[in-house]
């Protein structure tokens, strides 16, 4: 359980980050406690690619933010424009989790 809640170099397939995601909104819907598990999944999914600890840092901020702006992008007072910033931080988000669910980051490489 401990493995969830840290910010390491564990790699993480697509299906693996989806099934993670999907759970830890469960949880901030119940808990609040997904938004640390969202950051440490994105953190980890990135590290999958390779991606330097700057970028690895950004995904796991970036991702927990677009959780936020979901949730405040439905709230009754946002809706009366027909676009506003928090329906463009969804859709950036929305690209982004595809980009980290469906990049091919785990090959192994051989040395040669």
């Amino acid at each position: 359980m401990k493995k969830y809640f840290l910010f390491d170099n564990e790699k993480l397939t697509g299906s693996n980050y989806l099934l993670r995601v999907i759970l830890q909104t469960i949880l901030i819907a119940f808990f609040g406690l997904g938004f640390w598990l969202l950051a440490a999944t994105a953190y980890k999914r990135a590290g999958s690619f390779g991606w330097k600890k700057e970028f690895r840092v950004i995904s796991a901020i970036f991702i927990p933010i677009v959780g936020i702006g979901n949730i405040l992008s439905e709230s009754a007072g946002y809706n009366d424009s027909p676009i506003d910033l928090f329906d463009i931080i969804a859709l950036m988000g929305a690209i982004f989790h595809l980009v980290l669910l469906f990049k091919n980051g785990n090959k192994i490489q051989i040395e040669q």
